[in-house]
């Protein structure tokens, strides 16, 4: 049996998203907040934070390899949850908390699908 294969980049591609913020190419990202965001997470995997979009999109492309998908995931343990959080902050922004609270409430099978399809209408 061949295991998964997933492709890793060892300088994330979400650093890419964080520089367009960080830089003002996405609207309605606070520019501080942004910034910070961006440095913390550009200094976390040594890229330079002066770096140009272009030479980072050629430093993420240059960064892939192939790795079985249960070494990729065990190398990103720890990333999964920033993450994750990070876009779940968006959600929440954009939806608010009511929607978030449905969302949960019907994975845990508390709410129908057509309950939430009638919230999604009502909001």
């Amino acid at each position: 049996m061949i295991a998964a294969q997933e492709v890793h980049h060892a300088v994330p591609r979400c650093l890419l998203k964080l520089w367009d913020e960080a830089n003002g190419c996405i609207p309605d990202g606070g520019f501080s907040t942004a910034w910070l965001e961006f440095t913390v997470e550009a200094e976390r995997w040594r890229v330079p934070v002066e770096i140009g979009r272009s030479d980072l999109a050629r430093l993420i492309e240059s960064s892939t390899e192939v790795l079985e998908r249960e070494r990729h995931r065990l190398i990103h343990a720890s990333d999964w949850q920033r993450w994750g959080a990070r876009g779940g902050r968006e959600v929440v922004r954009r939806y608010g908390s009511a929607w978030m609270s449905a969302l949960a409430l019907k994975r845990w099978g508390r709410l129908s699908a057509s309950d939430l399809d009638a919230m999604r209408v009502v909001r």
